[in-house]
């Protein structure tokens, strides 16, 4: 809050120190260059309550990467999960150089030693980062990787809106039936691709599809 970026940084270690005075569980690793100039790479931190409370929670773990602001443009790395009032609990940050391999790596890594045993079995959520797909199963071969359906609903153009809206349905679909609701539609009474007239008149929308399955 006070002073420059380079004093805050050099305080990393002391700041870490007198959070464990108050949180003996608390969790924190510096990443330097060098024993002789120091030069900050990348730290990791998790708290102590997270680690106690982590093994009652669901087996799904989120992670995701926000790009910092200010002198150096690092990026932030984190991990959360949901508590049972569907609230976000995070239980572990990264300050980093930038979002690499490496970096994933090690967050992973500092991750996987203070939360999971590497042959746990548990739900990894991501967005489809090459780099968070290629390091997932390398760390945990044991976890089950699987892509945000928002991320990806948010790659379909906003104007494919009725196919975002299945997309979303079809992901969270909890039973077969409720998935097989949507392939039961008839195609050409919904999709343009099976409704050889409708790119010469106009396009279906749900006001359109209402219109003609109700009849």
């Amino acid at each position: 809050m006070r002073g420059s970026f380079e004093h805050i940084y050099q305080l990393l270690t002391s700041y870490f120190a007198e959070v464990r005075l108050v949180d003996p569980d608390f969790v924190f690793d510096i990443q330097t260059t060098s024993c002789k100039d120091k030069r900050f790479i990348r730290y990791f931190w998790c708290f102590g309550p997270p680690k106690k409370t982590y093994k009652l929670l669901r087996p799904v773990v989120v992670i995701d990467e926000t790009f910092l602001k200010g002198r150096y443009r690092r990026t932030l790395l984190i991990a959360i999960t949901i508590e049972p009032s569907n609230h976000i609990f995070p239980l572990a940050f990264s300050i980093t150089d930038s979002e690499t391999t490496g970096s994933w790596t090690y967050f992973l890594e500092m991750f996987g030693a203070n939360f999971h045993s590497y042959d746990t079995r548990f739900v990894f959520i991501s967005d489809r980062n090459l780099e968070i797909i290629n390091v997932v199963p390398k760390v945990f071969p044991f976890a089950i990787h699987t892509f945000c359906a928002f991320h990806i609903s948010k790659n379909i153009k906003t104007t494919l809106k009725s196919t975002r809206i299945v997309l979303r349905m079809a992901a969270e679909a909890l039973t077969n039936i409720n998935f097989q609701y949507i392939l039961g539609i008839p195609k050409k009474i919904w999709s343009n691709l099976y409704n050889p007239m409708s790119r010469y008149v106009v396009t279906l929308n749900f006001s359109t599809y209402h219109l003609l399955y109700e009849k």
